[in-house]
């Protein structure tokens, strides 16, 4: 028995290790900074790394939330009870995930590797998935975060200035 969370998936995990730490004369430990915790409900209820509440008096981390309402494989199969929530840290890096609704924990496994290797939001967004799927909701969050910094004034200001250079360019070239 461990201090770890009591999992099927860690306790495989921690066996493998045991086995190779054994043959191979390793020292190698678990990383606990991303593990995937499931309840098998309906819906289910999916997450991994660090919560999107804080105890009273910390301060909330920032998150982006789409709704299952917003993901077309939900809405076509009716199921819109839920959502897909990232939690964000500097510069948009995914610390933390939670998914609710049908097959939430399949969703879950790419947000695991997101922050295991430390990836961010506009990672998990440049990234093609497939469609539809459910996964599209944590997918649509980090578009999501993508729109938000680019709706900001400076990125406006610079992209408008950017398009202007580039259309006097162009029409330079065309004559």
């Amino acid at each position: 028995m461990t201090p770890h969370p009591q999992f099927t998936h860690l306790a495989g995990v921690h066996a493998s290790i045991a086995v190779t730490n054994a043959v191979l004369g390793l020292r190698r430990s678990v990383d606990l900074s991303a593990v995937p915790r499931v309840t098998f409900t309906d819906p289910e209820v999916a997450a991994v790394g660090v919560a999107s509440w804080a105890p009273a008096g910390e301060p909330v981390p920032q998150t982006v939330t789409r709704e299952h309402a917003d993901v077309d494989r939900a809405v076509a199969e009716g199921r819109t009870d839920g959502f897909a929530r990232l939690v964000l840290g500097a510069r948009g890096r995914i610390l933390g995930a939670t998914v609710v609704g049908p097959r939430a924990g399949e969703s879950l496994a790419e947000l695991t590797l997101a922050v295991h290797k430390g990836l961010t939001a506009t990672d998990l967004a440049g990234t093609i998935h497939p469609y539809p799927t459910y996964g599209d909701g944590p997918w649509g969050a980090g578009v999501a975060v993508v729109q938000q910094r680019l709706s900001t004034p400076t990125v406006r200001r610079l992209t408008g200035a950017i398009l202007a250079v580039r259309r006097a360019w162009t029409a330079r070239r065309t004559r």
